[in-house]
This record gives C-alpha cells, sequence and structure tokens, in this order.
C-alpha cells in the first residue's frame, strides 16, 4: 500500500474491532496513521514499528506489554515481537514482508525464508515458549518451496500433521507451523480465491495467489478463529466490478486478512 488509505483502514479497525493492526507498504507515517485510528474508534493506537520498517505495527495494546526480540537491520524486511497478551506467557508473534518475485527468484525466496525461520527458532529459544504466530506478506504461495520445506517455514495444510510438532529431516528436528490458509485457496470457500491477482504469459499461471498468510505453531493453532480474506470494507468493494479481482484505484492490489485470536 503506497496510497493515502487511512479513513479506508480506519473503518475496517472499527468494523473489526483490532487490538493490532499490522500494514505493508503503508503509504503514510506512523504518527499520521495513529491519530487516524485514535480519532476514529476513541482509544488510543500507538505504532510500535518506524515508518522505515516493511511492516508498520499499530496497537491499542498496552505499550509495555511487547518487547522486541529481533532487532538485525539486515532483516528489515521482518520483526519478532514477545506480547503479553492473555494468558502467560503470552504470545510471540513475527511479521514479514518478504522479497517479491519480481525482485528475486523462486531459490532466492526460499533463502530468505530460511533465514526467516531461523530467526523464529532463536527467538522461541530465547524466550522459552513455542506460542508463535507469523502474520506478512510472505509473497509465496502456500505450497511454495520456501513455505513448505522443512529448512524454511515448514508449514503444513492440516492440524493432524502439525499437531505431530515436528518431524524429524536427515537427523534433524523440524518444527512444524500449521498454515490455515490452505483453506481459503479458491473459489469454493468464503470471500475472494486468493490475497492477490496476477496474469503472466506463459505455459503456466495459477492466476490468483495467497501471498498474504497467518502461520501457527501447534502450541496457538487451535486459537485462531474467523480468519478472512477481506473484499469489503464497511459498503466499500476492494474488487473490481467486472473482473471481480483486487481494485488499486479503491485500496490495494492485494486484499487485506483478519482474523481472532483467543488467548
Amino acid at each position: 500500500m503506497n496510497r493515502d488509505l487511512r479513513a479506508l483502514i480506519a473503518s475496517a479497525v472499527v468494523e473489526r474491532d483490532v487490538d493490532i493492526l499490522l500494514l505493508a507498504e503503508c503509504g503514510v507515517t506512523d504518527d499520521e496513521m495513529s491519530i487516524a485510528l485514535s480519532t476514529a474508534t476513541g482509544k488510543v493506537y500507538s505504532a510500535l514499528s518506524e515508518d522505515s520498517d516493511k511492516v508498520r505495527i499499530f496497537t491499542r495494546l498496552n505499550v509495555a506489554s511487547w518487547t522486541k526480540r529481533q532487532s538485525d537491520p539486515v532483516r528489515a524486511r521482518m520483526a519478532i515481537w514477545s506480547v503479553e497478551a492473555g494468558r502467560p506467557p503470552g504470545i510471540l508473534l513475527a511479521v514479514a514482508h518478504l522479497v517479491d518475485r519480481r525482485n528475486a527468484s523462486e531459490g532466492e525466496q526460499a533463502m530468505l525464508a530460511v533465514e526467516l525461520g531461523k530467526e523464529i527458532d532463536r527467538a522461541e529459544m530465547s524466550i522459552g515458549h513455542e506460542r508463535t504466530l507469523l502474520v506478512g506478506d510472505l509473497n509465496m504461495n502456500p505450497f511454495e518451496d520456501g513455505v513448505t520445506g522443512s529448512l524454511g517455514l515448514h508449514a503444513v495444510m492440516t492440524m493432524r500433521i502439525a499437531e505431530r510438532r515436528a518431524r524429524t529431516v536427515q537427523g534433524t528436528q523440524r518444527k512444524f507451523f500449521y498454515n490455515p490458509m490452505w483453506g481459503l485457496l479458491g473459489d469454493r470457500t468464503v470471500g475472494a480465491p486468493g490475497t492477490f491477482y496476477h496474469r503472466k504469459p506463459g505455459v503456466i499461471d495459477v492466476f490468483w495467489h495467497m501471498v498474504d498468510q497467518v502461520l501457527l505453531r501447534p502450541d496457538l493453532m487451535a486459537s485462531v478463529h474467523d480468519l478472512e480474506i477481506l473484499d469489503h470494507i464497511d459498503e466499500v468493494n476492494l474488487l473490481t466490478a467486472q473482473a471481480g479481482i483486487p481494485s488499486r484505484t479503491v485500496a490495494s492490489d492485494h486484499l487485506p486478512l483478519a482474523f481472532r485470536l483467543e488467548l
């Protein structure tokens, strides 16, 4: 998002009573967005990120309950926070906006996913629990190597598989993420078939992509509810009238996600 969509975003926050808002490519400063959210809701929203961050975080939770667990500037496309929310020990929230296919090959994307997975593992070991979720624009589909690979995010499509917690690959134990986004792929689901639409000339094209994702460790996967791809905000249609694809003129070429965690 590179345009000023403060009013539309604030409407979504009011409509869904949002505690934590994550934005990629925010077109305004943190102060401007915080003011817009606070004005619309009557509650104080604070920015936890910086204007240069690839993912910007706004929250009405107590800022003192957030602790940053990763701050390496080389990894500016990601951040990891521990949040004192719900029952102790709270949650570990990883956010990411990884490089897209225009600027990296599929192999390069997978290698960046490996780094992201390692950073999450390190944060979990440091904090001593795995109540972890990863949210963001991964610029990869749920079925691509960086997301499914055991050296990457190791995200699987069913809770039954994820309940095993890990599997041993070439002598090393690799932890699972559960990826509920598989259940939203295609037109036999409620809402849009994906979060991003792109046509390209070539022999193979899937058209709709699920590049914006929510992944959860087994300890947290039963807590996610009401996960949806938003194609409307209030009365505003985020899709084009004729093609039914994300409208860049209305909002963005990506559709937003919303979900609720019972903690």
